[in-house]
């Protein structure tokens, strides 16, 4: 606070006063003033000078102090007045006082105002740097964003856009983005301007089908907000061109109904075969008759049982392949209690994780174990729901060197267990096919499932060897 920008430059540069070196400039200049007065018997009144002390203490002092400074110069200047009276000294004196006080305080107030000015001024100059240095940051990570970002104005033209949404939507080269309709690219970003200035303002996300320069079309994936009012209504979008995710997506739900087929295949003819079997023994056992030996409808039954019996007999499980990798137990089960929480909120229940964070990682088929888990808390939802108590609970454990992942319910618990795992039981929900296929899938990746039978609820055991310690973990 206690600078005094003189009106001047040293060198280029402009000279800056402290609070000492202020007084110690305004005393000698007074002191000066008083030995000139005192040696050089000049003929003129010098007391007009005596305000330059006032005036440059004044940059630096209170108020308080002014008006001291004022009196002290009033008084010094008194001492060098003769032949006047007391009436006419003291009126000297108070006038000078006032003129000194006044163009102290003055010059105190210009000071004081231009410090507050080129304080502001200082305090503006940072935020403008603030500012554009976020500016500098926001367009370089806009630019070097792999999403595409775009700018709507409010007549639909596009009016700001980043690398990739170029790259996105004008993919041949030197085509142009800016200044384009967006309705020719991304119909919904229209829409949404439209139905905005109904609603005052829109944030949200959307998925839909966008097409490019050259008529492709693509799937995305779009996060966007409206901001402004009537002619100032802009949108920003955010794309995503996620035709990698859908086709990855696609081609996992093949392969899944692919091997779900096989597995339902599998388990109607192993039906079959039992049945065949059953059937070729019957034939075995009628072929003793004499009377039968020679009848064309038996040896027909007999080549049609032969028949059906070769066509079971290819067992179609064995073609199932499993992608074997190293996985954590605990991930697993953090994605598996995403997916199943919002239906188990549904019932007031509780899904709960007893599985230790640094617990060994295990090998086997990360998709086939989240499906048989999935399978197994559909299940335990159905059995928990009409239970005061509805809480499923998935533990793990180290046991004869291989892992054993451990899914408990509070339910009723299993009425006939020897049941459980065969294919079209009687009284299951459906087919009676999951837990079947459950099985079924733990056995292609070198696991096990089982029922644990004796405790509370229903509690199934799904063991799996673990990794070897130089395998890379897939999260």
């Amino acid at each position: 606070m206690h600078r005094l920008r003189l009106p001047f430059e040293v060198r280029g540069q402009v000279v800056k006063l402290g609070y000492g070196a202020t007084l110690w400039i305004s005393g000698v200049m007074l002191a000066l003033l008083v030995l000139l007065e005192w040696y050089s018997h000049l003929g003129v009144s010098l007391g007009l000078l005596y305000v330059l002390p006032v005036v440059l203490a004044a940059t630096v002092m209170s108020r308080a102090q002014i008006v001291m400074a004022a009196i002290a110069c009033a008084a010094l200047r008194g001492l060098f007045v003769m032949n006047e009276g007391h009436i006419e000294q003291l009126l000297r004196f108070s006038m000078a006082t006032m003129a000194y006080s006044g163009c102290g305080l003055l010059m105190s107030e210009i000071s004081r105002t231009r410090r507050v000015v080129f304080g502001h001024y200082a305090r503006l100059r940072a935020e403008q740097q603030l500012r554009r240095r976020a500016e500098r940051q926001l367009r370089l990570l806009a630019e070097s964003s792999p999403a595409a970002i775009l700018t709507v104005a409010r007549d639909g033209r596009i009016v700001a856009a980043n690398r990739a949404a170029e790259d996105m939507l004008v993919p041949e080269p030197g085509g142009a983005l800016l200044g384009q309709p967006v309705r020719d690219y991304l119909p919904v970003l229209h829409d949404a301007l439209s139905v905005s200035a109904s609603i005052g303002g829109m944030r949200t996300s959307t998925s839909t089908w966008g097409r490019r320069a050259d008529g492709s079309a693509f799937p995305a994936t779009i996060w966007f907000s409206v901001y402004g009012s009537h002619d100032s209504r802009h949108l920003a979008a955010i794309v995503v061109d996620v035709s990698d995710e859908v086709r990855e997506r696609e081609y996992a739900r093949f392969e899944d109904l692919h091997k779900y087929n096989r597995l339902l295949a599998g388990a109607v003819s192993h039906e079959i075969r039992n049945l065949c079997s059953a059937a070729g023994v019957v034939c075995s056992n009628l072929s003793r008759h004499p009377a039968l030996q020679d009848d064309p409808d038996f040896a027909a039954l007999r080549s049609l049982v032969q028949a059906l019996l070769e066509l079971a007999s290819f067992d179609l499980r064995r073609k199932a392949s499993a992608t074997i990798s190293a996985i954590r137990l605990q991930a697993l089960a953090t994605e598996l209690q995403v997916i199943i929480a919002p239906d188990w909120a549904d019932i007031d229940g509780e899904v709960r994780i007893d599985i230790p964070a640094d617990f060994p990682p295990v090998r086997g088929d990360r998709h086939a174990l989240l499906q048989v888990l999935l399978n197994l808390s559909q299940n335990a939802l159905r059995a928990v729901d009409a239970r005061p108590e509805r809480r499923l609970t998935l533990s793990a454990r180290v046991a004869d060197g291989r892992a054993v992942l451990q899914v408990r319910d509070s339910g009723p618990g299993i009425a006939q267990p020897e049941l459980l795992f065969q294919p079209f039981r009687p009284g299951a929900d459906g087919t009676g096919l999951g837990l079947y296929i459950s099985r079924a899938l733990m056995s292609h990746q070198d696991g096990q499932l089982r029922h644990l039978p004796g405790t509370d609820g229903c509690c199934f055991e799904l063991l799996l060897p673990l990794a070897q310690p130089d395998e890379s973990v897939h999260d």
